[in-house]
This record gives C-alpha cells, structure tokens and sequence, in this order.
C-alpha cells in the first residue's frame, strides 16, 4: 500500500494504521477529471467487499447515472476546488445493492510517497468519512426502537436543539399543544425580542443598531435551563403561563410544568434537549386555592388580631375574600367597645362601614365602599392621600400598595407570595414612625404618585414589569424607619445610622438595609420565587432609586436627565429605540421617584398645604432636638423664625422648577404636574407679596 501525506502535517503509515482500526468508513479520492481512488480504510473496503487494489482501479464514474454524476461535479467544485465541507446522502455499492448513507466531504492535500522516502507531486482530493453499514443498522433500529417509545407514550415529548428549535415530539404533545404556534420552533414560546441574543440566529444588536430584549420570565427560565443542563444527564424543572391556540381559533391561557433533560444525540453526538411538558393549570388553581385559605388564616390570626374590623375588612376585600368571619362571635361589637372609633361610637363612614346592629351581616360580605371608591381615584393626579388614611383606619399603605400591585397584574406576573406579601407589608408600615411628614401616609403618596408616573406620567418605554415592580418596591421602602431628621444632623452628631454607612446619605442607606433585612425573613420574603439574576437586578434598581432621594443628589440627577435623556430625545439623530439601554432606565425611574418623592407640591391645594405645615413642623422638632443639644440650628428649622411654609416660592424656583421643567421636557405626558405647581405657587407668591405689603 502507497504511503500518502497531507501537506500539514504528513500523514505516515502510523496514521493510516489508526485510520484504518476506527469504526468508520474513510476514503480518499482525487474528484478531478478523470478521477481517481486514492486511499480507503479497512472499514470501507470490508462493507463494500473489495480489496485495496480493487479499490484504487475502480472507474469511480462507471457505475453511476446522469443525476449522481452531476453531484460528483458539485462535490469536487465545492470541497475540492473551493475547500469546503459538505454532507450529504451517498450511495454505496454493497454487493448487488446499492445503500444511501449519510456522508462528510472535506477538503485534502495528500503527497505520494515510494517506498523510498521521497516525496512525490501534491494532489488536491477529497477526503469522505461514513457510517459503517452495520453500525448504520444499529442506529436506524435503535432510532425506530427510540421512535416507537416516543410515540406510545402517553406524555407530550419533544426533543429540541441546544439552541431553542424543535426537532421532533410525538403525538402526544401535538395532541397537547394542537396549533400551538411556539411548538414549531421555541421551547418557551418566546419572541425575537425575548430571545435576542441567545444565538447566532437572533444576534444581540437590531438592524437599527439598537440592543433591544426584551427580559421576560420565559426567557429567564430558558437561561437558568441552559445553566443548569451543563452537563449530560443534568435536568431542570420550571412552571410557565402559556397561550394554547384551541382548534376552533380560540386561545387560553394555561400553566405548563417543562421538565427538561439534556441527552446526546446518539447519531451526531451532539447535546440536545428532551422536554416532557404537563398541563398543571388544575394543580396551579389548587395551589391557589391553598394559598387563599393560608391567607385567611394569617389575616384572621394576625391582621384581625392587631387592627380594627374595618382595616382587617378592607383588606380581605381587597384579596378578594369573603370576611363574614369578622363578624362571627360578635367581632364588630368587640372591637368597637374598647374605644376605636368615633367618641360617639358612630362608624367612620356611612359608606364604608356598618353598624353592628345592621341587618344582614351574616348573609352578605360586606363591601367597604368609600375605602373603594378613594381606591378608584388613586390612577388620578388629583389623588387625597388622607382621605385614604381614613377610609383604610390609619393603614393607607398597606391597602394602596397591594392595590397598584393588583392593578400591575405583579402578584401573577412573578409568582409573588401573597401571604409574605401582606406580611411585608404590614411589617413596613408599622416600622414607620409618627412623624409629622415623613411617615407611612407621605410614603403611600409617593407609591401613588409613582404608580400614576407609570401608568400615564411618558415612561412606558422605558419601563417593562421588572421596572414597574422595582419602582413600586422603591417608593415602598424609601422612608422606612426615618425618624424626622435630615442627613446633616445624623451626620454631625455621628448617629448610629451615620456610622453604619460612612456619611455617605445615613438616612436613605438605612432605610434600604433595614427594608432589605426584613425581606430576609422568611414570614416576609415575598420575592423567594423570583430567579436569583432576576432578583439581582431588581435589587440594585431599588437601590439605586432608593439613593437617588437623598437632596444631596438632586442637582447631580437633574443634569444627569438633562445630558443623558433630554437632550437625545431632542436630538431626531438619536434613536433611543424600543428598548432603551439599562443605564437609561436607571436614570428615568431616579427621576421618577425624585418627582414622586415632592409630588404633594403639584396635589391639590389643601393637600398640599396640609403636607407644607406637616413639614414645617417636623422641621421644627428637629431644630428644637439642636437647640436643647446646643447645636446650631438649622436653616429653616428655628421656631421664632420663619419656616418652611414662608420660603416656599424660592423653593420652586430653585430647587423643584428645574427638575419639573427637565421632566417635562422628556415627557410632555406630565406638563399636567408643572400647571399644578404653578397654582399652588401663585398662592405663595400671594402669601409673599401680602407678608411683604403687611411689613411695609
């Protein structure tokens, strides 16, 4: 047998030994005209039952027709010529048979080589590798055996690629799924925006140059599959909502249980994925049901136990129960004999509370309908944070926030834990302090003012469900536990809070760090579904909200929103695109909070006057702390000197004008906000000027 060498590196006889013990059938061949037979291994010469020397005087043309022949040219034109790889199917003489095999055709430079050692002509060939035709046996019978299994099982199967695409499923699942449109090609059913990125066939960057993805829950569960199917044999479970397509056109909504399992393709060797998918829509409602009696049970034990009837009534209200228990045993009269209430007994409103010798407790839930009524106000800029105080019993933001929760749909949309839900919630308003100003009624108007920015204040674009739950969260939290003095007291007399955080902004840094501790805890870590990518980022959004309502930082954020937004949304040559970069989200929900932080200046009047004399008098307090501490007391904070409520037109001027005036350059939706602070600040130009006129 002739010795061959590549031309790197030189194929000896060593090498066409270890060709020769693989499994596998390997010939080499010059495709050019007239072509010839070069090489073939033991294998091939044994399945096609001829000898080497056959082989090399083999007419490779003679035994083929038209259409084979003209393949023949392709392939010498593409691997010999071009230096291309090609598989396609073969046809192998065997015996009196011809079989079709699946064949790979790459590119070869081969050199002769005597019996001498020296080195002949280069020759351009072809090298083609194939299965065995025993080996290929065993395969299609292990496939049909495979096939057989995959169709008589009762479960919906299928098989994917490592990239996201459908190879195959059996009649089960299409029996599941029917016209389901997402079964065709994605495991999840997501969307060209939801999988950008994933790979090389949806690249990262749009036509448009944009970085558009759109960051959803499948795609956060596809990501932590493909973490988890490392390696082989590894599996991953997750529940997702998907839209089944019904035969009639119709389409519903459904929770499918993907159990998915990485395997090997037993003929390429490479990894692919099986999924076994369950309808668990029933199971899910049940768990529902589940939580909903576990939420009964903690409001009975804990809520009714700690507030009134009417506050645990409206809450379960708005949970969407029927709390007719409240009023079993006599717990309306309990909880009105020990004082509650009115000095005359007289129930807070007509409306949203009964007597307790009304007739028909017993039959019909009672719905607390002024509390409802306020609630359907809170989408309107107008919004009267205390008439909310008092329709929910002093807890404004325990009902507000599970409200604009609900309107949100983010209890559904990340699996939120209802029962750890209320728990937060109720451990978050009770930590707030009774402040004049910053107390859990000031922290419920800026979650209102927040979720009115969300809704119809511009920001859509720049907000998906993450940034809703995040800026909800934020403005939850972003007073927790203040005790009514401002940064610079807590940092001059090295308060505890100040240590904690190094002078850098005590105040906001302990709200978070106490916030966060009590997400901790595993009575109120509502977000212990949530993904843990997911919960990172949600975490540093609050974050960096929560910082940004330090005043220390507000002239850095307002030309921040000058520079980075306001300015490439007037430029026509800046297309900040459907999916605006992260960074630029930050900054737009920095803003928001910023605004919704001070919305009581664009409330109506007496609102806003209400919050002014609130101020200034926990302005006060905290001048009267320095004055018993001998302290210098602080700009506005002196009691025989004027306060807050006579400087609020430099206020506006200085301070609030050029961060609305920024706002509403970006988002025109809100030039609502700068009319409304521009009456309230007519009325103190008016205070001002008379204050003035009474001096002279």
């Amino acid at each position: 047998m002739p010795s061959l060498a590549s031309e790197n590196p030189i194929l000896e006889d060593c090498h066409l030994k270890a060709l020769d013990a693989v499994p596998l059938c390997v010939t080499v061949t010059d495709y050019s005209d007239p072509p010839k037979n070069i090489w073939a291994n033991a294998s091939y010469l044994s399945t096609v039952g001829i000898s080497f020397d056959a082989f090399l005087a083999q007419d490779a043309l003679s035994k083929l027709d038209y259409e084979e022949k003209e393949r023949w040219r392709a392939r010498y034109q593409k691997v010999q010529i071009e230096r291309q790889m090609l598989i396609e199917k073969d046809i192998v003489p065997v015996g009196n048979e011809k079989i079709s095999v699946e064949a790979i055709y790459g590119p070869a430079s081969v050199k002769r080589i005597d019996q001498n050692g020296t080195s002949g002509e280069t020759i351009g060939c072809v090298m083609t590798v194939r299965w065995p035709i025993d080996i290929r046996r065993q395969l299609e019978e292990n496939t049909k055996y495979m096939t057989s299994l995959l169709e008589c099982s009762p479960y919906p199967l299928c098989f994917f690629t490592f990239d996201g695409h459908l190879i195959t499923c059996n009649p089960a699942a299409i029996a599941v799924f029917g016209k389901t449109i997402w079964l065709q090609s994605d495991i999840f059913g997501m969307s060209e925006r939801e999988r950008r990125g994933l790979n090389e066939n949806v690249p990262a960057i749009s036509s448009s140059g944009s970085f558009s993805i759109e960051r959803t829950e499948r795609r956060t569960a596809y990501e932590n599959m493909m973490e988890a199917l490392s390696e082989e044999g590894s599996s991953y479970e997750v529940d997702l909502p998907i839209k089944r397509e019904n035969e009639d056109g119709t389409s519903e909504l459904w929770y499918c249980r993907i159990f998915a399992q990485r395997q090997k393709d037993p003929f390429t060797g490479e990894p692919i994925i099986m999924i076994s998918h369950q309808d668990v829509t029933n199971l899910r409602k049940v768990e529902c049901e589940l939580g909903r009696l576990e939420m009964s049970e903690h409001t009975r034990q804990h809520i009714v136990k700690q507030h009134d009837s009417d506050v645990a009534g409206s809450l379960m209200v708005l949970l969407g129960e029927d709390w007719n228990f409240l009023y079993d045993g006599g717990t309306i009269s309990d909880a009105r004999s020990d004082g509650e209430g009115d000095g005359d007994g007289t129930p807070r409103s007509l409306e949203s509370t009964v007597s307790a010798n009304s007739a028909g407790l017993s039959s019909k839930p009672m719905q607390l309908q002024g509390l409802r009524a306020c609630l359907e106000r809170a989408d309107d800029w107008d919004f009267n944070v205390f008439d909310l105080e008092r329709e929910a019993d002093g807890l404004p933001l325990q009902v507000l926030c599970w409200h604009v929760f609900m309107k949100h749909n983010l209890i559904e949309e990340f699996h939120l834990d209802q029962v750890k839900f209320v728990n937060f919630l109720r451990t978050i308003e009770s930590g707030h302090q009774d402040n004049p100003y910053h107390n859990a009624t000031h922290v419920a108007d800026v979650v209102q003012s927040m979720h009115c920015l969300l809704t119809k204040g511009g920001i859509g674009k720049f907000v998906g469900k993450l940034e809703i739950l995040a800026g909800l969260l934020a403005s939850c939290i972003h007073d927790f536990e203040h005790r009514g003095f401002n940064n610079d007291f807590l940092v001059k007399t090295q308060d505890d809070w100040a240590v904690d955080s190094n002078d850098k902004s005590p105040n906001e840094s302990h709200h978070l760090s106490s916030s966060f501790r009590i997400l901790r805890q595993p009575e109120c870590n509502f977000l212990h579904q949530m993904p843990q990518a997911q919960l990172a980022h949600l975490r540093k959004l609050v974050i960096e909200m929560v910082m940004a309502t330090d005043m220390g930082e507000h002239m850095a954020i307002v030309s921040k929103l000058k520079t980075d937004l306001q300015k490439r949304l007037e430029n026509p040559d800046d297309d900040i695109g459907s999916d605006p970069p992260d960074a630029l989200k930050t900054l737009v929900l920095q803003g928001a909070i910023k605004v919704a932080d001070i919305g009581h200046l664009y409330a109506d009047h007496e609102v806003h006057i209400q919050w002014s004399e609130r101020l200034e008098e926990e302005m006060w307090r905290q001048g009267d702390v320095e004055k018993q501490r001998e302290m210098k007391i602080s700009f506005l904070m002196d009691r025989e000197k004027p306060g807050v409520t006579k400087s609020q037109p430099g206020f506006v001027d200085f301070v609030v004008r050029p961060l609305f005036d920024t706002w509403c350059a970006c988002f025109p939706e809100s030039k609502v906000l700068l009319e409304r602070i521009d009456r309230n600040y007519e009325y103190w130009k008016s205070k001002e000027k008379e204050h003035h006129d009474n001096k002279t």
